[in-house]
C-alpha cells in the first residue's frame, strides 16, 4: 500500500483560521442544524449561551482536543468568537444563540470523536508512548516525527469521517513504528558492539584473526535478529547482548595478540614467549607448585588445570 499523502494538518488549520470556518468536520450541518433547533427552544439569553460555549471551550482543552479533535476545537472557537462579536454589536438573541449552541455542540461532537480516535488508533497511540519510553525522539528524532505527524493526519482522517482510511493507514504505521522501535532498541543495546568490532576490523582482525572475527560477527547477527523479531524480549536481548559483547571482547583480544604476534621479529618475538611463560608461572606460584617452566606451554596449562580440579573437588 501506498504511504499516505495528506494535507498537513497546519495547512488545514491555517486555512481555516484565515478563512473563518473554512476548516470542515464531519456532520457539522447537522451539528448546525441541531444547534438552531436547540436554540429556539431554550430559554436563556444569548450571554448565558455565550457562557456554556466557553465553559464547553475549556472543557475541550482539558479533554485535549487540541490532539484527538483539533479541528472541531478550532470550529468551536471560531464560532464562540463570532457569537461574542455579534452579542458586543446588538445583534438579536435569536440571531446570537444559535452561534453560541453551535459552538457547545461542536465541542460536544469533537468529544466523541475524541473516543473514536482512542479506539480506532489504540495501537498507534499505544505504540507512540512506547516510542517515547526509549527515546525513540531522541536517537531517530527524524522517523520519531515522521510517525508522530502521520497521527496527526489520521486524527484529521478520523475528523472528517473517513475511518476506513484511517484504519488503513495505520495498517502502514505501525510497520514503521515497528521499524522505529528496533532502530532505536538495537542503537541503545548493539552500537557500543558495533563501533568496537569497526575499530576490530580497523586493526585487521577480520583478515588477521577470522574465526575470532567471525564468531563476534555471528553474535552480533543474532542480537540484531531477535531485536528486530522482538524488540521487547529484555531478558533474552540482555543475553544476546551479553554474548555478542563477549565475542567481540574475544576478538579484540584475539586481534591484538595476533598482530603481536604478526610484527614480532628476531629482537621481541623471546619476549612475547617469556610474557606468556610469566602468565603461566604466576598460576603455578598461587598454586603452590613446583616450577615447571621447563616444559612446554600446553603441558604447562595442562598440569595447571589439572592442580585446580583437585582444589575444587577437595572444597565440596
Amino acid at each position: 500500500m501506498q504511504t499516505l499523502r495528506l494535507l498537513p494538518l497546519t495547512a488545514l488549520l491555517t486555512a481555516g483560521l484565515m478563512t473563518g470556518c473554512a476548516t470542515k468536520v464531519v456532520n457539522l450541518e447537522y451539528i448546525e442544524l441541531d444547534a438552531q433547533k436547540d436554540a429556539a427552544m431554550a430559554d436563556e439569553s444569548a450571554a448565558k449561551s455565550i457562557q456554556r460555549a466557553q465553559m464547553n471551550i475549556e472543557l475541550g482543552k482539558t479533554e485535549d482536543l487540541s490532539f484527538y479533535a483539533p479541528r472541531h476545537l478550532i470550529i468551536a472557537q471560531e464560532k464562540l468568537l463570532e457569537a461574542r462579536n455579534m452579542h458586543i454589536s446588538g445583534d438579536p438573541d435569536g440571531e446570537v444563540k444559535p452561534i453560541a449552541m453551535a459552538s457547545k455542540k461542536t465541542i460536544e461532537a469533537g468529544l466523541a470523536t475524541k473516543k473514536l480516535v482512542i479506539t480506532t488508533l489504540r495501537p498507534s497511540l499505544k505504540h507512540k508512548a512506547k516510542l517515547l519510553e526509549i527515546k525513540a525522539d531522541k536517537y531517530y528524532p527524524e522517523n520519531y516525527t515522521g510517525i508522530a505527524a502521520t497521527i496527526v493526519e489520521l486524527i484529521d482522517l478520523i475528523e472528517d469521517g473517513k475511518v476506513t482510511e484511517a484504519q488503513l493507514g495505520q495498517k502502514e504505521l505501525l510497520v514503521r513504528m515497528h521499524a522505529n522501535e528496533v532502530e532505536t532498541i538495537e542503537f541503545i543495546q548493539l552500537q557500543p558492539i558495533k563501533d568496537q568490532l569497526s575499530n576490530i576490523q580497523g586493526k585487521g582482525g577480520d583478515s588477521i584473526a577470522p574465526s575470532s572475527w567471525a564468531v563476534a560477527q555471528r553474535s552480533l547477527l543474532k542480537a540484531q535478529a531477535l531485536i528486530g523479531k522482538t524488540p521487547r524480549a529484555k531478558k533474552q536481548i540482555m543475553q544476546v547482548t551479553h554474548d555478542a559483547q563477549r565475542a567481540a571482547d574475544h576478538s579484540n583480544i584475539i586481534t591484538d595478540f595476533s598482530n603481536e604476534l604478526n610484527d614480532a621479529n628476531s629482537d621481541n618475538a623471546e619476549a612475547i614467549a617469556l610474557k606468556v611463560e610469566r602468565w603461566l608461572y604466576r598460576v603455578s606460584v598461587a598454586l603452590k607448585h613446583d616450577d615447571i617452566r621447563h616444559r612446554p606451554f600446553d603441558e604447562q596449562a595442562a598440569t595447571l588445570a589439572t592442580e585446580v580440579e583437585k582444589i575444587m573437588r577437595k572444597s565440596r
